[in-house]
């Protein structure tokens, strides 16, 4: 057998392991390249959602102020509403209260005045029907 040395085999090695290195490195340095794009895409994204967020929230806080101060104005009007009516409320009721009362009062007085007329005309029913003593009848009596 032969021996082989390293020199003769260095062209036959260098012909084989030259592209399979070319190839890893070219590979490593395209997946170097494609992730360093991916990361930046990512990070660009990143920052756009971010601002994007940060936007929206910015946006949503206002509507919620605005929208709380449109609730309580609408409140604080409902509660002068409210206030108005049970003012104009009391107001009729105190109105109404004293015109019942004209009126018991009233109605109170006419019958008292009618119960008087009846007593008068059950006075001269009695009287015509028990004729008072004539003074003759008392003399008599006497």
């Amino acid at each position: 057998m032969e021996t082989v040395s390293f020199a003769d085999l260095a062209p036959i090695l260098a012909t084989v392991l030259g592209p399979v290195l070319a190839f890893a490195v070219a590979s490593m340095r395209y997946q170097h390249i494609d992730s360093t794009k991916t990361r930046d895409l990512i990070e660009e994204r990143s920052r756009e959602n971010r601002d994007l967020v940060e936007e929206r929230s910015r946006e949503n806080r206002d509507l919620v102020e605005e929208r709380s101060r449109e609730n309580r104005d609408l409140i604080d009007r409902n509660r002068d509403l409210i206030e108005k009516c049970s003012r104009e409320n009391r107001d009729l009721i105190k109105q109404y209260t004293r015109e019942n009362r004209d009126l018991i009062e009233q109605y109170s007085q006419e019958t008292i005045g009618s119960l008087g007329e009846v007593r008068e005309r059950l006075t001269r029913i009695e009287v015509r029907i028990f004729p008072p003593p004539s003074h003759d009848d008392e003399a008599e009596a006497a």
